[in-house]
This record gives C-alpha cells, sequence and structure tokens, in this order.
C-alpha cells in the first residue's frame, strides 16, 4: 500500500472513530466507577491493594528514564512518555486512597500524556516528519479537562482507545525504521488483558481471594508501559 493510501486509511477510521463516538450523547462518569471490590486496608491506608499495586508504574518509568534512544530525534517524546508512566503510579496511588471524580482527574492526566507521548513516538517513527508531541499532549489533557468540567467522558475515551486502533494499522502499513513493531503490539495485548481485568474486578477477588482485578490491573497495565518503553531502542545507559 502506498504512502498515500495508508494516510488515507488511518484519516478514515479516525474520522469514522470520531464522527461513531460524537453521534453518541454525551457519556457522564458513572458513579459507581469509584466502587471497587478490594476496599481492604492495611497499615492505615484504605485499599491498600489497589494503592500499592501502583508502583509498579513507578519502577517501569524510572527504569525507562536510565534509558536513552538511540534515535535522538525520539528522544523528548521517550521522556515525556516514561515521566508519564511514572507519574500514573502517583496519580493513581492518590485517586485510590479516596476514589472519587475529583481525584480522579489526577489519575488520569498523567494516563493521558503517557498514551499521547507514545502515539507521538509512533507517529514521528513511521508515519510523518511533523512535530506532533505538544499538540497530542496537549489535546489528551483537555480531554481529561473537559470530562472533568463536564462530565462528559467522549473525548476522554477517544484520547484513550483510538491510539490503540490505530498503532497496529500503523506498523502494519509502515516499515520498521526505530521502534519494535513486536514490543508494541505485546503492549498494545498486555493492556487489553489490563482492561478485562479491570472489568473482572470482583470475579478476579473472589477467585483468587488475595488480590482482585483492578489490582491485577494496575501491574499488567505497568507491564504494559514496559513493554513500550523497551520497544524504544537503546542508546547509551545514563
Amino acid at each position: 500500500m502506498t504512502g498515500k493510501r495508508s494516510a488515507a486509511v488511518l484519516l478514515s477510521v479516525a474520522a469514522a472513530a470520531v464522527a461513531a463516538l460524537f453521534l453518541q450523547a454525551p457519556i457522564p462518569q458513572d458513579p459507581a466507577y469509584h466502587v471497587f471490590a478490594d476496599a481492604r486496608a492495611l497499615a492505615g491506608i484504605p485499599n491498600f491493594a489497589d494503592v500499592l499495586s501502583n508502583l509498579p508504574f513507578l519502577i517501569v518509568g524510572l527504569y525507562g528514564l536510565t534509558r536513552r534512544p538511540a534515535a535522538p530525534r525520539l528522544k523528548t517524546g521517550y521522556l515525556v512518555l516514561c515521566a508519564g508512566v511514572a507519574l500514573v503510579s502517583l496519580g493513581s496511588a492518590y485517586y485510590h486512597l479516596n476514589p472519587t471524580s475529583t481525584t480522579l482527574l489526577w489519575d488520569r492526566l498523567p494516563m493521558t500524556v503517557a498514551f499521547m507521548a507514545l502515539f507521538s513516538l509512533l507517529l514521528e517513527d513511521r508515519v510523518t516528519d511533523a512535530k506532533t508531541l505538544v499538540p497530542l499532549v496537549a489535546i489528551g489533557l483537555a480531554s481529561a479537562f473537559y470530562w472533568h468540567y463536564t462530565d462528559d467522558l467522549r473525548p476522554y475515551i477517544l484520547v484513550q482507545f483510538l491510539p490503540i486502533v490505530l498503532m497496529p494499522l500503523i506498523l502494519l502499513f509502515y516499515p520498521k525504521i526505530n521502534l519494535d513493531g513486536k514490543a508494541l503490539m505485546s503492549g498494545v495485548a498486555l493492556y487489553c488483558a489490563a482492561k478485562a481485568l479491570e472489568y473482572c474486578d470482583r470475579p478476579v477477588l473472589e477467585a483468587l481471594g488475595a488480590l482482585s482485578g483492578h489490582s491485577l490491573k494496575h501491574i499488567t497495565a505497568a507491564a504494559a508501559s514496559l513493554c513500550v518503553i523497551r520497544a524504544v531502542p537503546a542508546g547509551r545507559q545514563v
């Protein structure tokens, strides 16, 4: 497929997703979202497992910051990705100490930064010479703030899931330059598994006893983050 046709397919998929989502009525945040299966406290920390299970994000993000991309043009996006992953640990832990729509904003902000930084890395590596990091991160942050002030999740849903849909198409249509496609697809697969665990929060807790689906979601999503960080070939260590 030619470059123009590949770009046309990506734009068509993106336009269809935007149209399909915004033809829907505004999607409010379900209050039941804040009710998690494992509310057990330990050492005075409420929702202990859901709080502590965010630690892998911090470890993965800090690990990523010890590496430098072999391709200098990917450096800024890569550092923003790693910083976003590390900050997910803090934002999500803060949210799970007291799950409300107000604290949820601080969970979602770093997630959008990480998502958009990864998407920018892939676009700039394989699709375009344009600088996409700043506008994409700005769009991601705006989607979280828009939800926070309007209680409409549609832009945030688009920011979270459209890159997941487009990434396999980009890897299929465009030749490898720097980023490791297999590692990226492993990250996508693990992220999908994490979302499934999130959906099965209580059944997993009932089956395992020790950990809930949401706690395991954090650990699995951190593993997905490690895959995408490792997808960026490293030069020297620092």
